[in-house]
């Protein structure tokens, strides 16, 4: 019987390699013990001979497998982003049920930002045996040497929406963010006067995900129209103030030609404001996700476009990779994974649902 007819076991893989049967295991599980140049020797026999982990077996030996999820608590602000992926996640894990994995959730709330707090990694510590953590890549310096420490202590972490690799996570999933802000620029450009100037919600310094999208969005200007004045507004959880500075800047400025927000919650206050000044649908105007709100501004004409960054998406990859990467010991390949991020234009709503 060849090797496509019948299933291989670790027996198979130990009579190859001349390595006993506790050593092929070690090796196959990432587990400390055998030398790094067995491990190899191990990985690519079971390659050759096409072994196929039964991970589900495997996991009912193991009992039940504890992961949890540290993402922005479902507040008012945070439904229009962040509620998605936590749909995605609970979808993938309930859809691995068969595997006894238990999703521990725990959800945050940080008055001045949406930044992972300390306080949320101390709770993940506090629980037992967790065997990975799915965490907003948005990360407070003391949150973030915690979570450095979980992962040192072999804790699987894998990071969604914004990178921040010296967590030590074994990956990001996320939106092609400074390719997004690039392209915001590339439509502005072609909708505005050469030198017009451009505002943009930014969202907060410190997020990756916003820092990178305005980033590209600035780079595409300058490349392409050096002379453009660009009004970046920066803000934390404080929308009422975001509102009413950017009436101030409309009222201020009437020679912005353009306009853009690079997260969900300034949309909805950049149109609010376009509206209450009479500039909705006067000049160009890019809103960032799709939710109700958004997809009713551009089907009334106060934004032009929305870029879709997928968040749901985000949240079911970033429960996939950390389920094959606890289960079947899979490598990532690359340490940041893309969703597939979209334009949306009134003519295409249709094809999304809130």
């Amino acid at each position: 019987m060849d090797n496509a007819s019948k299933r291989i076991t670790i027996k198979d893989i130990a009579t190859q390699t001349g390595l006993s049967i506790a050593t092929v295991h070690l090796a196959l599980a990432g587990k400390a013990g055998p030398k790094e140049e067995t491990r190899r020797r191990v990985l690519q026999t079971a390659k050759e001979l096409n072994y196929q982990c039964n991970s589900a077996a495997s996991s009912l030996k193991r009992g039940v497998t504890r992961i949890a999820a540290i993402l922005p608590a479902l507040t008012q602000d945070n439904l229009l982003y962040y509620e998605p992926i936590w749909r995605g996640v609970r979808a993938y894990c309930r859809d691995a049920k068969d595997f006894n994995i238990e999703l521990v959730e725990l959800p945050y709330v940080n008055q001045d930002s949406v930044s992972v707090p300390l306080e949320a990694v101390g709770r993940a510590r506090g629980e037992r045996k967790l065997s990975g953590l799915i965490v907003l890549g948005d990360i407070e310096p003391e949150a973030g040497r915690a979570l450095r420490d979980l992962s040192d202590q072999g804790t699987s972490v894998v990071l969604v929406n914004s990178d921040t690799p010296e967590v030590g996570r074994i990956c990001c999933i996320q939106a092609e963010n400074y390719l997004l802000g690039r392209i915001m620029g590339e439509i502005l450009l072609g909708r505005t006067p050469r030198g017009g100037p451009i505002l943009v919600c930014a969202g907060e310094k410190s997020t990756p995900a916003n820092a990178d999208s305005t980033r590209g969005l600035n780079d595409y200007l300058e490349e392409h129209d050096a002379n453009r004045e660009i009004y970046a507004l920066h803000y934390g959880n404080d929308m009422n103030g975001l509102y009413r500075r950017l009436v101030e800047r409309f009222e201020k400025d009437r020679g912005i030609t353009g306009c853009c927000s690079v997260t969900a919650r300034g949309s909805v206050q950049l149109a609010r404001a376009l509206v209450d000044t009479g500039l909705a649908g006067r000049i160009p105007a890019i809103g960032s996700d799709v939710f109700g709100e958004n997809i009713e501004n551009l089907k009334r004409g106060v934004f032009q476009n929305l870029m879709f960054k997928n968040p749901y998406q985000q949240g079911w990859l970033a429960a996939e990779y950390l389920f094959k990467h606890i289960f079947r010991n899979q490598p990532t390949g690359d340490t940041t994974i893309f969703v597939k991020s979209e334009v949306v234009f009134q003519s295409s709503i249709s094809m999304y649902k809130e």
